[in-house]
């Protein structure tokens, strides 16, 4: 349906903003017929050897100011709406991905949802303005078309049938050109992928010149047959444009010299026919430049609204303001999995890779090693035990209680992890109260004093290699101060001297605490330091080594 996903937005608007946009709208639209009558009584009057009155002169310029006062409300009042409906769109996708399942964000993909709101919101941001001003169009047109049915019921009849079907022309063919605009699409997202090579591959490239030839011609080929579909699509372009301008001197001919022919007694109201008709010509042309904007605003709110039904097929009922109150399993002393089966799925719904089944035990101020080659299934397990994939067969529970949807916010709160893919914030987010010294005590400890400070709870700078992000990132989690510390590979980047200060100090700090500690490590000179060791291959767990922990209090 024309138009749909734009009609969509504008339900989610203040109803009242609307009437509002609406109101100025035919305000002015109402100005500019009272403007053309004025002028065409002006000129009848100069026809006649007469002077425009001071009274005619006076209506011109209130009704002149009314317009260009209404003019600018109609825009600001719907700009301003459709800027708010944008900005409730967004916000309602962003607290969808925030109920989201870590898997549902994993499919769809981060460039993917970042292209969607960045990119085609901003478009969107870009085109609202236009698209308002051609609803004001659209109804000056609308006014313009009533002064000529005041003036002469068949030039009325005439003129609107004739308008009519400009524009049905205009959009029967402007659809074949969005299908060619598909394809030009589809090329230039080809284009972009083939060009990312040249820097993502630009060692290997440099390393190997049949490599770098080849590439460089397929990118050739991509262009060439870009190039062929912007020309062809061009041309399309430019036929429309023609008709366009064409349309207009049609309509004017069909004024002059039809109507005359036709209709007796419109000899007299031919000027003013003539005059209507060319003040029509400026919101006609209007709509016809913005019917392509529609159709791509239209498309691309498409885009969004798709979006947001994939990722309420992942989301999970919560409030998008969680509760900030602490865990109830803040003072746990034991996790249960049991029997904890997951499967990675394809398109098709079949397992493509499965861990499990898993049962393990994971006691308050232990401290658990893990081994396991790439593809293992190591991360897909600690994604597990924190809560952020939920098991497929098997269960979950805390001291005997069962982790379900209801608590299991409640139960990933105990948790802070570092994994091999984590990201790394510019400010300490959720960290409400931070202690001066002790913060820039963990900084100097991670030998970041030269390099990071803190200003305004903000990092100063995240332009670090990847092991000094990674021990800011350690700063982060020792700040948070969960009751489970759990990291992926952490000391994988880090040299001799900081696999110490994690495998000395401060993992036997923590331990001292009875804080809870998980971590995948290959590093074997420190394996004999935990009290449990485990290895992974191929989804399975398996125990190297079963040291009963010292008892501890809750």
């Amino acid at each position: 349906m024309i138009g749909v996903h734009v009609l969509r937005l504008l339900k989610t608007g203040s109803a009242q903003t609307i009437k509002s946009a609406v109101y100025f709208t035919c305000l002015a639209g109402f100005a500019n017929i009272v403007l053309i009558s004025l002028i065409n009584v002006a000129a009848q009057q100069i026809a006649s050897d007469e002077i425009a009155n001071a009274k005619s002169r006076l209506l011109y310029l209130i009704a002149a100011a009314i317009y260009f006062l209404s003019m600018r409300a109609s825009l600001n009042t719907a700009n301003s709406f459709l800027q708010q409906c944008l900005a409730q769109l967004r916000l309602r996708i962003v607290g969808k991905i925030n109920q989201s399942k870590l898997r549902t964000l994993e499919q769809l993909g981060h460039n993917h949802i970042y292209a969607v709101l960045a990119k085609e919101g901003d478009q969107l941001t870009q085109n609202f303005p236009v698209l308002a001003s051609a609803g004001q169009s659209a109804v000056t047109l609308a006014f313009c078309l009533l002064y000529i049915a005041y003036l002469s019921l068949p030039a009325f009849v005439v003129i609107s049938v004739t308008t009519l079907g400009g524009l049905y022309l205009f959009w029967s063919r402007r659809q074949a050109l969005d299908v060619a605009l598909v394809a030009v699409h589809h090329d230039e997202a080809a284009m972009l992928e083939s060009l990312t090579h040249f820097t993502a591959g630009f060692q290997e490239v440099r390393l190997n010149v049949a490599k770098r030839n080849a590439l460089y011609k397929h990118f050739e080929h991509i262009i060439t047959q870009l190039e062929a579909v912007i020309l062809d699509v061009g041309g399309r372009w430019v036929t429309l444009l023609m008709f366009s301008n064409t349309f207009i001197y049609l309509l004017l001919g069909v004024v002059v010299f039809v109507l005359p022919a036709f209709f007796v007694g419109h000899t007299d109201a031919i000027y003013k026919l003539a005059a209507t008709a060319i003040f029509c010509i400026g919101p006609f042309t209007a709509i016809i430049l913005t019917i392509p904007i529609f159709s791509r605003t239209n498309a691309e709110l498409n885009h969004i609204f798709a979006l947001e039904k994939k990722l309420e097929t992942g989301a999970v009922e919560l409030p998008i303001q969680l509760s900030e109150q602490p865990s109830i399993f803040k003072n746990f002393k034991q996790i249960d999995l049991k029997q904890v089966f997951f499967n990675y799925r394809n398109q098709a719904d079949e397992a493509t890779f499965s861990i499990g089944p898993i049962d393990m035990q994971i006691s308050r101020g232990e401290l658990i090693f893990i081994r396991g080659g790439n593809g293992s299934g190591k991360s897909t397990f600690m994604k597990l035990v924190c809560g952020l994939y939920s098991p497929d067969q098997g269960s979950l529970a805390v001291d005997g209680i069962l982790v379900s949807e209801q608590n299991e916010q409640q139960y990933r709160e105990i948790f802070t992890c570092i994994f091999t893919d984590f990201h790394l914030f510019d400010r300490l987010h959720g960290v409400a109260e931070t202690d001066p010294e002790r913060l820039q005590a963990l900084i100097d400890l991670m030998e970041l004093g030269g390099k990071v400070r803190i200003q305004d709870n903000r990092f100063s700078t995240l332009q670090l290699s990847t092991g000094q992000r990674k021990r800011l990132a350690m700063v982060v989690s020792l700040l948070e101060d969960h009751e489970v510390f759990i990291f992926d590979e952490w000391a994988a980047d880090q040299d001799a001297h900081f696999r110490e200060i994690f495998y000395r100090q401060i993992l036997p700090e923590l331990k001292r605490r009875n804080k809870t500690i998980i971590a995948v490590t290959h590093d074997e000179q420190y394996w004999h330091l935990c009290d449990r060791f485990y290895s992974m291959d191929l989804g399975l767990m398996v125990v190297e080594s079963n040291r009963v922990p010292p008892s501890r209090s809750g």
